[in-house]
């Protein structure tokens, strides 16, 4: 299994109690993403109906902003998620009002997937980690040498390349 992060908009919703709750687009389906990466329709798993929503994929206490639900929209072509931020981090929901943070990255295991014609990586299965609460989105290249994709894609890349000089030698 592959960890993947990407990076997608915040939207800060009033509820009718009042209360604010964020809605955010957490990655677009049938569309390749700035990691080059490619969902293959509905094909994020998940265990659980309710996952961490975290500061930057922090691991510890104080990088726990709250839960969040996130679910296939057909509609949108869309995983959406819906964040619920716990009462005791007021700070984020004025942060995300002022416009500190506009960000979330979603995170999976991808553990099905191959190579498109422009070398991006179609996502066949994956299987839900969490969405994280991030202030800018890092360079997606740099995101994407982050993980473990990043060797095999080079590697498919050169192969490819290989094939096609070979190719063209006898043609």
């Amino acid at each position: 299994m592959k960890l993947v992060e990407n990076i997608a908009k915040v939207e800060l919703i009033e509820n009718e109690s009042g209360d604010k709750s964020i809605r955010a687009i957490a990655s677009y389906v049938h569309t390749k993403n700035n990691n080059d990466l490619y969902l293959d329709g509905d094909v994020i798993e998940f265990k659980r109906e309710v996952y961490p929503f975290l500061f930057n994929h922090g691991k510890s206490a104080d990088d726990f902003l709250g839960e969040t639900r996130t679910h296939y929209d057909s509609e949108l072509d869309a995983y959406v998620s819906d964040i619920n931020v716990y009462d005791n981090r007021p700070e984020i929901i004025k942060a995300i009002e002022n416009g500190v943070y506009d960000s979330v990255s979603i995170s999976y295991y991808i553990t099905e997937y191959s190579f498109g014609e422009e070398d991006e990586i179609i996502v066949k299965h994956a299987i839900m980690n969490e969405v994280s609460l991030v202030s800018v989105g890092a360079d997606p290249e740099a995101k994407l040498m982050n993980n473990e994709l990043a060797d095999e894609r080079k590697a498919f890349i050169e192969a490819k390349n290989r094939l096609k000089e070979i190719k063209s030698y006898y043609e």
